[in-house]
């Protein structure tokens, strides 16, 4: 017998909803079945590249009862209120990070996927990018030693599109470091350990976005190694150079036996010391960014066809939130410390 495809429908038809089009393209066993936006005109634009119907929002397409699934491509600010109503309805959630623009929403939204037992899942994409999983399994087969110092870096020019949601503080939750060092910090921590204490300071620069557009974090591990994170939305020279094009990402660790330099972008790699040893580097750049994309929608896919469990469950991705929050933002979104 041939199983039926998991039909999953777009909410949000957006600029990244061409990302997350590919991507599900890409994955076996599901077909997209719908595309909402309020803007029905960019919905129907979508929709008819993919020969399916358009709607204007989420309850609309959960009132034709054909969807097992959705993925929510939309600003932080609505994360909450579509994924609580589809989690209701016994629908499986796909979402970009964060959760929710606040810990007690995200809160929520973990208690209705269980009391629903449905699937919740959070993109932590660069978890499932080779390149990180081989660092991960360096500093398992114990190259660091015992881990004393790391930083993190996403630094680039993001000089945005209008209309962007991230031109609006509000919609984003905050600026550059609520929108751009959850990644870092969920990288960390699967190569650290847990961090026991952060916090953050922000800056500002010369891009468009709205609030701060740099960020520099401190964080300390429960291992007593302590590490740097980095958010800069106007590192470059000014432009309109669409993300990730002309980007870095990457992530140095240290330890008294070693040193790991796990590089994301512009081209992904993995270089890595002994102590008394000679560098050795190991080349992903045949490897494609969008690889952790699908690895995390596979992921969630599995989860969703055959009950197996998520590699980052929904109480990671609130953990992420709680420590990324408490470094810079009172709950709700409100900067704690000044732009300098």
């Amino acid at each position: 017998m041939i199983e039926e495809p998991t039909r999953i429908a777009l909410i949000g038809a957006g600029r990244v909803a061409a990302t997350h089009v590919a991507m599900i393209q890409r994955t076996p066993g599901v077909e997209i079945v719908a595309v909402a936006d309020p803007r029905i005109d960019v919905s129907r634009r979508l929709a008819d590249n993919l020969q399916v119907p358009a709607y204007e929002g989420l309850q609309e397409v959960l009132a034709t009862g054909a969807v097992d699934a959705v993925d929510i491509i939309v600003p932080h600010n609505l994360h909450y209120s579509l994924a609580f109503e589809a989690l209701q309805a016994g629908v499986h959630v796909f979402m970009d990070k964060p959760l929710a623009t606040n810990v007690a929403d995200a809160a929520k939204l973990c208690e209705a996927a269980d009391n629903k037992g449905v699937v919740l899942a959070i993109c932590h994409n660069l978890l499932f990018h080779p390149a990180s999983m081989r660092a991960g399994t360096l500093v398992h087969d114990g190259v660091l030693g015992r881990p004393t110092r790391a930083s993190a870096v996403s630094s680039g020019w993001l000089d945005l599109p209008a209309g962007d949601f991230r031109l609006d503080e509000s919609a984003t939750g905050g600026g550059a470091w609520v929108d751009g060092s959850p990644h870092l910090v969920y990288l960390l921590e699967s190569l650290l350990g847990p961090i026991s204490a952060i916090s953050a300071f922000a800056a500002r620069g010369e891009t468009r976005i709205g609030g701060e557009d740099t960020a520099v974090g401190q964080a300390q591990f429960e291992n007593g190694g302590v590490a740097t994170v980095a958010v800069g939305y106007s590192d470059a020279s000014a432009g309109e150079v669409v993300w990730p094009d002309g980007w870095e990402l990457s992530t140095t660790l240290h330890g008294t036996g070693g040193r790991i330099i796990l590089e994301l972008l512009p081209s992904a790699r993995v270089t890595w010391e002994q102590t008394g040893h000679l560098p050795i580097q190991e080349d992903y750049s045949h490897v494609p960014f969008e690889t952790g994309f699908d690895g995390a929608f596979a992921d969630f896919v599995s989860a969703v066809r055959t009950g197996s469990s998520l590699q980052v469950p929904p109480r990671e991705s609130l953990r992420n939130l709680e420590l990324v929050q408490a470094a810079m933002y009172r709950d709700g979104g409100v900067r704690d410390t000044p732009i300098g």
